[in-house]
Parts: structure tokens; C-alpha cells; sequence
């Protein structure tokens, strides 16, 4: 923001005209009382954010406990603020615009899993895959100096190769994300198939407990029991993520019906863009809680990575938290009910459904008034012949 208002970049200010335009742009929002509420919520969403993120940034380190806590309190202050809000508008929608955000915070995220299997590239200075046959020449190599010695604080060469860690490639990882995008598309054909005639809840319900159910299996995976199985991490991980993938587009089709049918008339744009919008930010909240966990059990780390299958084991536990909020929060209903069916108040097929109930009316009053007219033009033609 600094730039264009420094007139850095060449921008010229507005006429006076364009700037009481907005201003009474802006009176109009506030004079409304649905557009005032969804400006209000997207402006809360919106300041807690970017208050969140820099709370982060700034003393995330320093003071991890307080922030931890500020955190948690934060995402369900949040919450509670957002639903009084826009209940004044509609109870459903303040429902599920809840259901949105906090299905994203109770699915706890870090990077520690990628962590711990993978590999590095091969000119990288990071040695934990190197076999211990290559760490011994490296280390003949520091001694005769024909090697530079490595940096001063870096891990033992070989250490995930001697605990027996996965060790996946840059190359695995690139194929797990080119194999967990095109499982969209059969996320999306699975539910066109066989799930557009369930309702809401019992799709999400579902896709939730499966998603519970697929994210036991890091537990496997970090218990190396899928060895013991015959089961190769290559094969695993590309199990896990094809899906997961499903699952994860299977839970988004209803989401993406169920908010665009409740948005109310006149603010469709801006709500829908609300409901996307607390579907990231509840994702990225899901990270802070996932680093607060990690917090929690303290020494989830290189190179010993302690209490990583309890993380990861409470991490897949609290992910099952939305099964017990999709019967309060879930608007009733099959993504092929309107939303008066789905239990909304006020939204743009209630309005719809109105409009078309009104230009029925007409067209039956029309049509009943037609033959009142025929009949009544037809005895004035009898009358005219009799007189004749």
C-alpha cells in the first residue's frame, strides 16, 4: 500500500466526483442490513488474519506458549463473532458459514512428515540419505582435503539412511503431486455418479470419517509397518495421496453447492467470496494449530524426530472432530434441494421461488380472464345479431 499512496507509481488521484461515488457506495452498503452484516463478517475475517499473521511473524518464537494460546482462543473467538453476525441475516447460513472455517482449523498440518521421509537432491549439502559406504569416502575425502569439511551445526551424514527413514526423492514427491491432482477429477466423477442424491451431511459425514480412517495410516507409514507388510514407501505414499485426493474433492462439491444456493440476494458475490474465503483461512489457521502441536510435544524434529507417531496420532484424532459438527453446523437437504428445503430464510432461490410464484399467479389470472373475455365478447356479438 505504501507505493500508491507515495504516488510512486505514477497514479493520479480521483476527481472529487469518482470520490463521492464511493463514499455513497459505501453509505448504501451500510444502509442495507444484509450487506452491512456480510461486510462487517468479511471485514472480521479479513483484520483477524492479517492480525494473526503478524502475531506470528513477529514474537511466533519468542513467546510460542502466548501465541500458541492467542491462537486457539483467536480461531474460536472467531467463531463465536462470525455466527452472531450473520445470524441476523440467516441461521443456516451462519451455520455453515462456521462449518466452513472450522472444518480447516480442526485438520492440524505441518511439514514434518515431508520432513522426515524425504529425501534431498543429490548436489545438495544435506547428506542424511547417503549410504554409510559414501559417508566414510566423504570422510576420507575431508581428511586427505580433496573435500571441503562440512558447515559447522549440520547433522551427521547419513543419519535417516542409518535410522531407516523413507528417503524419498524430489522425483516421488513431484509424481505424488502430478497423481494427486488428476484424482480430482475422479473425485469429481465419483460424486456426480453416485452422490448428487445424498444429502449434505451424509456426504460430508462420510468423506470425513474416510478421510479419518486413510490419515490412521501415517501412523503405519511412520511405524515403518508397511514394510513388514511388503508394501514399498513408493507404493504407500502414492496409495495415500490418490486417496486422499478423492476424498478431499468428494467433501468440496457439496461445500461449493451448499454456498452458492445460501448466499442471499443482492450480495451473492460477496458472500460466495466469503465462504471460499474462510475455506483458505481456515486451512492456513489448521497450520498455526499443527505448529502449536508440534510445540506440545516438543523434540518432533531432526534427527531423532521424537514423539512423532504421538503427534501424528493426535494430529489424526483431532481431524476427526468435524464428523461431530456436521449434524449442528451442515444445512439439511441433497445438493438438489433449494435452499428453503435446505432450511434457509432469505437467500436467492427463496427470492427465485417467489418471483416464479408470482409470474405463475399472472399467468393464471391471464389465463382465467381470457375465457372470461371470449365468452363475454362472444354474448355481445349474439346480442348485436338479435338486434339486427
Amino acid at each position: 500500500m505504501v507505493p500508491p499512496l507515495g504516488g510512486w507509481l505514477g497514479e493520479t488521484r480521483r476527481a472529487a466526483a469518482s470520490r463521492k461515488g464511493v463514499r455513497a457506495m459505501c453509505g448504501e452498503v451500510w444502509s442495507h442490513p444484509t450487506k452491512k452484516v456480510v461486510a462487517a463478517s468479511a471485514a472480521l475475517v479479513g483484520l483477524y488474519s492479517i492480525s494473526l499473521g503478524v502475531l506470528q511473524l513477529t514474537v511466533g518464537r519468542s513467546h510460542s506458549e502466548l501465541v500458541d494460546s492467542l491462537t486457539l482462543g483467536g480461531n474460536f473467538g472467531l467463531t463465536t463473532l462470525l455466527y452472531l453476525l450473520l445470524r441476523r441475516v440467516d441461521d443456516c447460513l451462519a451455520r455453515a458459514a462456521v462449518f466452513t472455517f472450522l472444518s480447516g482449523v480442526l485438520q492440524p498440518y505441518s511439514s514434518v512428515l515431508f520432513e522426515w521421509a524425504h529425501a534431498p537432491a543429490a548436489d545438495s549439502a544435506d547428506l542424511r540419505c547417503r549410504s554409510a559406504a559414501a559417508c566414510a569416502a566423504l570422510d576420507a575425502a575431508v581428511a586427505n582435503g580433496t573435500a571441503p569439511p562440512p558447515p559447522d551445526g549440520s547433522l551427521p551424514c547419513g543419519w535417516a539412511a542409518a535410522q531407516q527413514l523413507p528417503c524419498l526423492s524430489p522425483i516421488v514427491y513431484t509424481w505424488v503431486g502430478v497423481v494427486s491432482s488428476a484424482t480430482l477429477a475422479g473425485g469429481t466423477a465419483l460424486y456426480a455418479t453416485y452422490f448428487q442424491t445424498w444429502s449434505y451431511r451424509s456426504i460430508l459425514a462420510t468423506s470425513q470419517a474416510a478421510l479419518f480412517l486413510i490419515n490412521l495410516l501415517d501412523n503405519v507409514f511412520v511405524a515403518r509397518l508397511n514394510l513388514r507388510f511388503g508394501v514399498s514407501d513408493v507404493a504407500f505414499i502414492f496409495g495415500d495421496e490418490v486417496l486422499v485426493g478423492v476424498l478431499s474433492r468428494l467433501q468440496a462439491m457439496p461445500f461449493l453447492i451448499y454456498a452458492a444456493k445460501l448466499c442471499p440476494p443482492s450480495v451473492e458475490a460477496s458472500m460466495f467470496a466469503l465462504f471460499m474465503g474462510l475455506s483458505n483461512f481456515g486451512s492456513a489457521a489448521g497450520q498455526y494449530v499443527g505448529s502449536a502441536l508440534l510445540r506440545f510435544f516438543g523434540g518432533v524434529e531432526a534427527p531423532a524426530f521424537e514423539r512423532l507417531g504421538a503427534y501424528v496420532f493426535t494430529r489424526t484424532l483431532i481431524g476427526a472432530t468435524p464428523i461431530l459438527l456436521v449434524p449442528l453446523l451442515v444445512p439439511r437437504g441433497t445438493p438438489q434441494s433449494t435452499a428453503a428445503a435446505m432450511g434457509a430464510r432469505i437467500s436467492g432461490d427463496v427470492e427465485l421461488d417467489k418471483l416464479k410464484g408470482g409470474e405463475d399467479r399472472q399467468r393464471l389470472n391471464s389465463s382465467e380472464a381470457r375465457p372470461a373475455a371470449e365468452a363475454s365478447s362472444e354474448g355481445d356479438c349474439e346480442r348485436v345479431e338479435r338486434t339486427v
